[in-house]
């Protein structure tokens, strides 16, 4: 029997990190193939629209690395410009442009796999102190808070997807088995 030893927080968020990444792509090249309007148009979801899911969440994505910067502010991909300014402030972002929204989607994921390639995981089970976007005091253990900013995409790309279904669009963005198979020996 093999064993496995390996650093279980880095292996299990970079396979997040990699899953949201091409998961993420392959809902842009979905949307972009959409009829003109389309992603604005009312579907009965919460943020309204399609382009309101994506710009809530990579609004949220933008936050939380902000917030994760509270315990690992030394790590060069949380310190990139697109993360500026520093502190954690709740900051709203729009990107009406889709476009602007496919390249800062990209940025955004690229700086969630370099991190957590680079993050010093011993500090994973550390708590995360902050305020939320109500202003109330919260604390969460750090490996929990990232948990939760993947978890949190997945639940809205299940949104989109709802959305898509409803169009009649083929789409298939489920398989993290896919990002997590073990290469061959040898």
């Amino acid at each position: 029997m093999l064993e496995c030893r390996m650093d279980y927080d880095r292996r299990h968020f970079s396979q997040l990190a990699a899953y949201n990444r091409f998961v993420n792509e392959r809902l842009i090249a979905d949307l972009e193939a959409l009829p003109a309007g389309e992603l604005a148009k009312p579907h009965g979801s919460h943020f309204g629209n399609i382009q309101g899911i994506l710009d809530h969440v990579i609004m949220c994505d933008i936050n939380w690395l902000r917030r994760f910067r509270e315990l690992f502010g030394a790590d060069e991909p949380l310190n990139r410009p697109r993360l500026q300014p520093s502190g954690h402030a709740w900051t709203k972002f729009e990107f009406p442009d889709f476009p602007d929204f496919r390249r800062e989607r990209a940025i955004v994921d690229s700086i969630f796999v370099d991190w957590i390639a680079v993050a010093d995981t011993s500090r994973f089970g550390l708590p995360l102190a902050y305020r939320d976007s109500h202003d109330q005091p919260l604390r969460f253990y750090f490996r929990d808070a990232l948990d939760h900013v993947f978890n949190h995409q997945t639940h809205h790309r299940g949104q989109v997807s709802q959305i898509l279904d409803e169009l009649g669009i083929e789409h298939d963005w489920s398989n993290l088995i896919g990002v997590a198979e073990i290469p061959p020996l040898g």
